[in-house]
């Protein structure tokens, strides 16, 4: 007999039911949760991504939005990232209904899709409180932040965390909640968040040309993503912000008193007469003009793939 990938799992998962079962879903930002949650509990236990029988895992953590079919289980924890429609809300607060513990993004998930959740066991986690667990920021950069995890509690656990961007302190916040309800021991839950460092494309900090910082966000490409880097952008201090894009949609996400250029690659619009915003037809003819921009004291946000003004990673 052939079974499925979800037939696998749902027959692997009934066969050892002390593997415990975390599900991800929402419409953005799973795949920092996954890395996220791997990265923490791995220093306790053993976690997978799927079903990986040579492992022998402790715990697995499966994709919802990555699943053709989802196997039917009942999950011991549900991640639900972000929601950024109502459709998805109901059948990612349904999955929800049916998991023993809920954790909820507080940010990006609006509040008029509560009405779909009936799990009462539930957790919230984000930037700022109410949420039940929240990052505390202190102090911010290009060498990451230094702040504090507060629990329910409102115990105030001291970090320091090579991330840029607030928006990705939530998956690791998210982490640290699940790992005090798996009661993995503090210390080994402050060594998993101090080992995380950004995956490169992704708010990653890079030399560039001319000793420039080039903040690598070039596999992320919603507006959601760029509205968090642009944020994250205007909160480093730097003389010179440049953003350089391809989409010219993406124009609607960014205050121009905060920056001093914008790159665009793609024909310019006829409406456009903002002096800051610069159209290229060509690859070359940007990085030319980059080129001749970029200093010690410039910081650029890259929003497409351009590895030729990086000259190495800073993590």
């Amino acid at each position: 007999m052939i079974f499925d990938a979800k037939s696998k799992i749902e027959r692997y998962l009934r066969r050892n039911p002390q593997i415990k079962t975390i599900v991800i879903a929402g419409s953005f930002g799973r795949k920092s949760a996954i890395r996220c949650i791997g990265m923490i509990l791995g220093q306790a236990l053993t976690v997978t991504m799927g079903v990986n029988k040579a492992a022998d895992p402790d715990v697995v953590v499966l994709d919802y939005n990555s699943m053709a079919a989802f196997p039917e289980i009942n999950p011991d924890i549900v991640v639900i990232t972000s929601c950024e429609d109502e459709e998805s809300a109901k059948v990612f607060f349904d999955l929800a209904n049916h998991a023993k513990h809920v954790l909820i993004n507080y940010n990006d998930v609006p509040q008029k899709y509560a009405k779909y959740l009936k799990n009462p066991n539930i957790t919230t986690y984000g930037d700022e409180f109410p949420a039940d667990f929240y990052f505390e920021n202190h102090d911010a950069g290009l060498d990451g932040q230094k702040g504090d995890i507060v629990n329910p509690e409102r115990e105030h656990i001291p970090v320091s965390v090579k991330l840029i961007g607030e928006h990705n302190m939530r998956p690791v916040v998210m982490a640290c909640a699940i790992a005090k309800l798996f009661q993995i021991d503090r210390e080994k839950i402050l060594a998993g968040v101090e080992a995380i460092r950004p995956v490169h494309g992704r708010m990653s900090p890079a030399k560039g040309l001319h000793n420039s910082i080039i903040i690598d966000d070039s596999a992320s490409t919603s507006a959601t993503s760029l509205k968090y880097g642009m944020q994250a952008l205007y909160s480093i201090q730097a003389p010179d912000r440049i953003l350089v894009t391809d989409d010219v949609r993406k124009l609607a996400k960014v205050d121009y008193d905060l920056v001093s250029e914008i790159l665009i690659l793609g024909q310019k619009p006829v409406n456009n007469t903002n002096k800051k915003v610069l159209f290229f037809d060509q690859e070359i003819d940007l990085i030319n003009h980059l080129g001749s921009r970029l200093d010690e004291n410039s910081l650029v946000l890259l929003e497409f793939p351009l590895p030729e003004i990086i000259d190495s990673y800073l993590w």
